[in-house]
């Protein structure tokens, strides 16, 4: 049809050329016809092309019009053509453009073709902006994946803290509920759970203390030496173990259907600060992902710090049952020691009046002190009136002599001992026994000062002494009236020492054990004044021990808790009744200020009439990353 309109253009164009022609023709004829020669002459249109030659060019004129018409139509035809090849691309070209758009639009970026033959700039930057798009969406459907993993190892942590919170008083039961979750969670086939323990020989070995396949509890009684098998390897290392390549005989998975070996096996230490508390087992007929072994990873450390606490609650449970037995014994023998003590009163009364008195002694005599110095060998420099009149020696006898005289043979190497810890900057002060110029046997109440100038030497040694040979001489007296009351008093003190001993080393050990503990403890009397706060309540409280100890027990909860919460308010109030042996969630007030949940565990120790409350408390909040 766009043909044959060209057609008749060139037909039309040619036609009025000729046409054109024909006109012009006529009208030089007719015109001709009118001449006065050819009017004269009554000529005809013969005698016209005679008379005027150049009318046969004339009769051209119409071809030549006619070709002159038909070179213009044909120059329009080309440039008609021209137009509509251009516009037939620009048509191409626009609903290229169309169905990239609408393919965009609908995501289908992979049937987005331009052609390999559109090298223009346009075409270019389309294919640069699928690109680009195509980019963002993989990058988009890659951070889609990533974040839905996020998701499903946020969400299985939080319920899995959740788990930690439940049962963690029994290993056993703790063990189960989380290897269950572990199988379900991950889906997949087969698990265990090995805790660390040792034998009566202190020999190291891991137990299988639960274990699960296909959904179902498992029974077995199994345990692995420290250093034995991958078990041992991955305590040892300390580092998980994942195997996608397993021997057909290392663990079969057996079902309803049949038996079959696991296509991996992954491996993850329990451990907190670099120490293992058990192992992790599980097995798949599936790899697992890397976000799964993370998932895994993270919360083996949580499940070895629960289990940490809990042998440690055990424990500080074991221990505290063996406290207050320990109390009530003491308790009864302290009854008895204050009975003896009641009947050696009396005794005893006598015994510091006989003491005041010698007391009164002793200060005559240090009114006239005997004094000296010496070198740290003990060379004397220098001696007093009272020194000289006590040793009975002149003064030019002692000039340049040393301490040995005033000593006899046998208590030299006291004189040694004495020089030395002198040397080392320790005072000396006690009663000796000295020898006089004559060879006389006195007694003497001494005492060592080393002199320190200020580079921190010793320069000399300064003695101050008291004769207290007449008050050895009345001891001695006395000696065999009070030997059988001082052999009683030491009896008496000596039980008392031990028993005091046993208590504060009861005491200490036990304030030690539950210093390390990774839960909160707290002990007030019976007045609920903190008597200890160790470091793990430091950081659940944010406060120092100082700030604490010494202050009332309600300055660590709110007022509204305090007055709300039956179990806090009976804690908190002297007169009410405590609630021993159960555990609580109830909210605490940090120092910032801030409520936090926590569990609570009360236990009560009396020794006599004296009361002493233990608070265990475990921050419900797990910190899992």
């Amino acid at each position: 049809m766009k043909k044959l309109e060209l057609s008749r253009i060139l037909g039309k164009y040619t036609f009025r050329g000729i046409l054109f022609g024909l006109f012009v023709v006529i009208g030089v004829i007719l015109m001709n016809r009118n001449s006065e020669v050819l009017l004269q002459t009554n000529g005809s249109m013969a005698d016209m092309f005679y008379l005027f030659p150049g009318m046969w060019l004339l009769v051209l004129l119409p071809f030549v019009t006619g070709t002159i018409g038909y070179a213009l139509a044909l120059s329009f035809t080309k440039i008609i053509r021209k137009q509509r090849k251009s516009i037939k691309a620009e048509a191409k070209r626009s609903d290229m453009i169309l169905k990239f758009v609408n393919n965009l639009r609908h995501g289908n970026l992979d049937a987005v073709n331009i052609g390999s033959e559109r090298k223009d700039q346009l075409s270019k930057s389309l294919l640069k902006l699928r690109d680009y798009l195509i980019k963002s969406k993989k990058e988009q459907e890659q951070g889609r994946v990533e974040e839905e993993q996020r998701t499903w190892v946020t969400q299985g942590l939080a319920q899995f803290a959740e788990i930690l919170r439940k049962d963690n008083d029994n290993l056993e039961v703790l063990s189960y509920n989380i290897i269950s979750y572990m199988v379900n969670y991950l889906k997949i086939n087969q698990g265990g759970v090995f805790l660390s323990k040792a034998n009566n020989k202190n020999e190291k070995f891991f137990e299988l203390t639960a274990c699960i396949a296909f959904d179902r509890k498992k029974y077995a009684d199994k345990q692995v030496k420290w250093d034995d098998g991958l078990i041992g390897r991955c305590a040892l290392e300390k580092e998980t173990i994942y195997i996608t390549d397993l021997p057909n005989d290392y663990v079969t998975i057996t079902s309803g259907l049949g038996e079959a070996n696991p296509k991996a096996l992954l491996i993850v230490p329990l451990k907190v600060n670099d120490e293992i508390y058990g192992v992790i087992e599980l097995a798949s007929f599936s790899e697992f992902q890397p976000f799964e072994i993370e998932f895994v990873e993270k919360t083996a450390e949580s499940i070895a710090s629960t289990i940490s606490a809990v042998q440690i609650n055990i424990q500080t449970t074991k221990l505290l049952h063996e406290t207050q037995i320990q109390a009530e014994k003491m308790s009864q023998q302290e009854e008895e020691l204050r009975q003896n003590l009641e009947e050696m009163q009396a005794t005893q009364e006598e015994s510091d009046r006989r003491e005041v008195e010698m007391k009164g002694i002793l200060e005559a005599i240090d009114n006239s002190a005997i004094s000296c110095e010496f070198e740290t060998d003990g060379s004397l420099i220098s001696v007093n009136q009272l020194f000289l009149r006590t040793f009975k020696y002149l003064p030019e006898e002692i000039e340049g002599q040393n301490l040995k005289i005033f000593f006899f043979q046998d208590e030299l190497d006291e004189l040694t001992k004495i020089l030395s810890d002198l040397k080392n900057g320790h005072n000396f002060k006690g009663r000796v026994r000295r020898r006089t110029k004559l060879g006389e046997e006195i007694f003497l109440l001494a005492t060592y000062t080393p002199v320190i100038d200020n580079n921190g030497d010793i320069v000399k040694i300064l003695s101050l002494e008291n004769d207290v040979t007449d008050q050895v001489r009345m001891e001695e007296q006395m000696k065999s009236s009070k030997e059988e009351l001082g052999v009683l008093l030491e009896q008496a003190r000596d039980e008392m020492k031990e028993q005091f001993k046993e208590i504060e080393a009861v005491k200490i050990r036990n304030e030690k054990m539950l210093e390390g503990a990774l839960d909160a403890i707290i002990t007030t009397n019976k007045q609920g004044i903190m008597e200890f706060f160790n470091e793990a309540a430091e950081k659940l409280w944010g406060y120092e021990r100082n700030e604490v100890l010494g202050q009332h027990i309600s300055t660590l909860f709110s007022t509204e808790t305090a007055q709300k919460d039956p179990f806090v308010k009976a804690y908190v109030t002297t007169e009410e009744n405590k609630v021993i042996g159960e555990r609580k969630e109830v909210n605490i007030k940090n120092k910032f200020g801030d409520d936090i949940p926590v569990l609570f565990l009360l236990s009560e120790a009396q020794v006599g009439d004296d009361h002493a409350f233990t608070a265990f408390i475990q921050n419900v909040e797990v910190e899992l990353f």
